[in-house]
């Protein structure tokens, strides 16, 4: 039954005694703990809530706004609003390491559930204490339904301080998601959902790999028009992603009311519920979904079943009208709050690459304001090792007067030479990093930093490193060296022009031709005990040639978040459809982790500029990861029927790249229920608002 009433009535005033000194002796409970808030929910056609979703949604709203970090609130996972207790304390809820304050409150909760049960199954009603408080909310349930409630007992912390900070930011980015949704065509109270996904953080980043205000996935971005590269990572830009997340929202929509059409339903129910729905789920989710059910949207709720219709998912919608109705009553539940001001920008195409050092002195603005401006760029452009790229559109606190003189002479400036003159070296047999370092003449140090290799400076054998250089060294030991020294690693210049460019060398080169493609075996391998082992890239990501009919095939294996649209990308192609008729592959079929796939390759430097932007994209990946989080242990996971890696990544919230680097096996051969599988356990580097409100599905 859901709970509808707000103040438990207890009977006689012995009994209010025991209550009260029952909860008075357990310090770590908040008081009035059995509350659910009482909020005059106001929803319409476009974004319903039938009242029996009100119970589910006034739960959320309490998240947002009654309690903070130190706040964990248990309930159950099926009806959230069946709240059991209220703990005040600086646990955290995990489902993989639950710390014990949380896990002694749980086991005691489900212990009196079951002795309630048990009572009921007597003919007992009456109960005292905090069991009467218990018994109260499942009155009307019968004892096998107690037994199920008791394995269902969730935890779930507050975030009504991360929300008072995601007020501020709505106020600076809102009115500019407001103004895309529009352009679009779309509902603009999906502003709103930013505060469920991410707090309204533009850097915000999710230890799955999801990141940016609207937290969307690697292989998602590419398929939505975005970009992420060794400069610049088009999720973290506000407006870009929210563009991208438009997109999303039309082809959902789209996609949905085609169905809902052919269901003869589309004028009975709204579309939105399915529509912000998936963007959690995924549209062909909620297509299933429709499937089975039909497009009410309570009916999928309570009647659908699958194996990733959980938690998470089951109350994103909630969430989301949690949030919206918290941010439309401010003066209500946040009667201090400062609306921010949006952000006044002038906005500046770069026509030629240019260092974060020369825009800094062209338009008088500090490093530091250039990166709040800008938060897409990525950390080799701020470390100078990378320049912006040409076509981006530089962010700068706007000016009365404008800055077109500045752009004048920004313009009128000779193209920049780059500082450093940066190539790739695979590490061979008996390789340490500061002998690479020492053979290559540049600073240990400066390696090991620029290739993120760790106090330890762990490097495997096929492992490729950047090596840094600066220009004038790199020519003067090109020009020293013999002409028979043949495998020298290739010279990657950061920036195309320059006033003098070192002698061309060979570049990096892929691997030997051989009578069939090959899966070739990861060269950066887990070691349980030392966690940094898993990062870095191999020649695993190189083209690989291979011979049939006389005539060489290029072919690679596909690797956790890419996607043929970003080999495409990589190959200087339009699209993916000849990448897909090589292939045989339909247009609707996706391709899966490990399958080995032929490319289109015409050109030399084709193959040059794929294996240089294929080891860039999943390096940055890494760099992201290890900037956030870190791995603080591992621990075995039991795989059970139906779960697949996706799944498993998700549920665990471990990233695939990084399951991938400590279960290889998981993506070659067939994995069966029971089979054991190793799972780091990923901690944050410091307390942040990186993760989903909903992040113990």
């Amino acid at each position: 039954m859901f709970l509808r009433h707000y103040f438990i009535q207890y009977s006689g005033i012995l009994l209010a005694i025991i209550s009260l000194v029952t909860l008075l002796c357990t310090p770590q409970t908040a008081a009035a703990h059995h509350l659910l808030g009482k909020h005059d929910l106001q929803c319409d056609k476009i974004f319903p809530c039938p009242d029996e979703l009100k119970p589910r949604v006034s739960f959320w709203v309490d998240v947002f706004t009654k309690y903070g970090n130190d706040t964990v609130v248990l309930h159950d996972s099926l009806n959230p609003h069946r709240v059991y207790r209220v703990l005040e304390t600086t646990a955290r809820c995990s489902r993989r390491r639950e710390p014990k304050t949380i896990k002694n409150a749980k086991n005691r909760i489900r212990k009196q559930l079951l002795q309630i049960a048990d009572k009921r199954a007597k003919g007992i009603t009456e109960f005292s204490g905090e069991k009467h408080h218990l018994a109260e909310m499942l009155k009307n349930e019968k004892p096998s339904e107690i037994r199920k409630a008791a394995e269902r007992i969730r935890c779930q912390g507050g975030v009504a301080d991360q929300y008072r900070n995601a007020l501020g930011r709505h106020g600076i980015y809102g009115p500019m998601v407001v103004s895309t949704l529009k352009k679009a065509g779309l509902p603009t109270d999906i502003q709103y959902l930013p505060f469920v996904e991410s707090s309204y953080r533009p850097t915000a980043y999710s230890r799955v790999g999801a990141a940016g205000m609207w937290q969307i996935m690697p292989r998602t971005a590419r398929a939505l028009g975005l970009k992420i590269s060794s400069t610049v990572d088009e999720r973290l830009d506000p407006e870009l992603a929210s563009a991208a997340a438009a997109r999303y929202f039309l082809d959902s929509r789209q996609k949905l009311g085609d169905k809902a059409r052919g269901l003869k339903s589309a004028e009975k129910h709204s579309l939105f519920p399915f529509v912000i729905t998936s963007y959690n789920y995924g549209a062909a989710g909620m297509l299933r979904a429709m499937d089975k059910v039909g497009t009410d949207y309570m009916d999928v709720l309570n009647k659908y079943k699958a194996k990733g219709f959980q938690v998470a998912v089951k109350n994103f919608y909630s969430s989301f009208l949690a949030a919206r109705h918290v941010a439309q009553n401010v003066d209500k539940y946040y009667p201090d709050n400062r609306v921010a001001k949006p952000l006044a920008l002038d906005v500046v195409t770069i026509r030629t690459p240019v260092s974060i050092e020369r825009l800094s002195s062209v338009f008088s603005v500090t490093v530091d304001a250039l990166k709040k401006y800008n938060p897409s760029l990525m950390r080799l452009v701020w470390t100078g090792r990378r320049f912006v790229p040409k076509g981006y559109k530089l962010k700068l606190p706007k000016t009365a007067t404008g800055r077109s003189d500045q752009v004048a002479k920004l313009n009128s400036l000779p193209a920049e030479e780059p500082k450093y003159v940066e190539y790739s070296y695979r590490v061979k047999r008996g390789d340490t990093a500061c002998g690479i370092a020492k053979k290559e003449g540049v600073s240990c140090r400066e390696l090991i930093s620029l290739n993120n290799l760790g106090r330890r400076a762990l490097i495997r054998t096929g492992q490729i490193l950047t090596i840094p250089g600066i220009p004038t060294k790199v020519a003067k030991k090109q020009a020293s060296e013999p002409v028979k020294v043949k495998k020298k690693p290739a010279k990657i210049v950061v920036a195309k022009k320059q006033q003098q460019k070192p002698a061309p060398a060979k570049q990096l080169a892929a691997v030997p031709v051989s009578p069939i493609p090959r899966k070739p075996e990861q060269v950066i391998k887990s070691i349980p005990e030392l966690p940094e082992s898993i990062f870095g890239v191999g020649d695993d990501l190189l083209i690989q040639l291979s011979e049939k009919d006389g005539k060489t095939r290029y072919s690679v294996v596909v690797e956790p978040d890419e996607s043929l649209g970003h080999y495409a990308n990589w190959l200087g192609l339009r699209s993916a459809s000849s990448i897909r008729k090589m292939n045989k592959l339909k247009s609707s079929r996706k391709v899966r982790i490990g399958k080995v796939i032929y490319l289109p390759i015409k050109k030399q430097q084709q193959i040059e500029k794929y294996n240089q932007q294929r080891l860039d994209y999943h390096r940055e990946l890494q760099d992201e990861f290890r900037a956030r989080f870190k791995i603080a242990g591992v621990e075995t996971y039991k795989i059970r029927s139906g779960d697949s890696a996706w799944s498993i990544s998700i549920k665990q919230r471990v990233p695939l790249w990084v399951i991938k680097r400590y279960n290889p096996q998981l993506f070659s051969t067939q994995s069966q229920p029971g089979d054991v599988i190793n799972l780091p356990i990923i901690e944050p580097l410091a307390d942040s608002e990186t993760e989903q409100i909903l992040k113990e599905g």
